[in-house]
């Protein structure tokens, strides 16, 4: 009798373990995927990003389906997104400020043209 009490407690230690390894690998897949896009995402396309972004949601779609998150879950999964969202802007902040500097060169260009054409202007009026 003993034995079978002791291989029942067995039985459900070993299936509660199992029901809170499931519970958190359910989010593993989206800590690991935040923890690669920090790591590499300095390096990314704009194509790359596209589709990191759309890897992303379907990710949280998929950890928005379960119906029995715990609240320490529900924290991890809003500590990711904000995660996520931050390497977001800190990499398209470089992207914006490149732009930006190109877009400086091109109006430097531009309004360089235009002192050109107002000068000649003055000098047709003043001949």
């Amino acid at each position: 009798m003993r034995k079978y009490i002791v291989i029942a407690l067995w039985a459900l230690t070993t299936l509660s373990i199992g029901a809170c390894q499931s519970k958190s690998s359910r989010i593993d897949d989206l800590k690991d995927f935040v923890k690669e896009i920090q790591k590499d995402g300095k390096d990314y396309s704009q194509e790359q990003w596209e589709k990191a972004n759309e890897k992303f949601s379907q990710l949280l779609d998929k950890i928005n389906s379960y119906e029995d998150l715990s609240e320490d879950e529900l924290k991890e999964v809003a500590k990711l997104q904000g995660q996520y969202a931050a390497t977001i802007f800190k990499n398209s902040g470089k992207a914006i400020m490149e732009q930006m500097e190109k877009a400086g060169a091109a109006l430097d260009g531009f309004l360089e043209g235009v002192d050109q054409g107002l000068d000649n202007n003055q000098e047709e009026e003043n001949e």
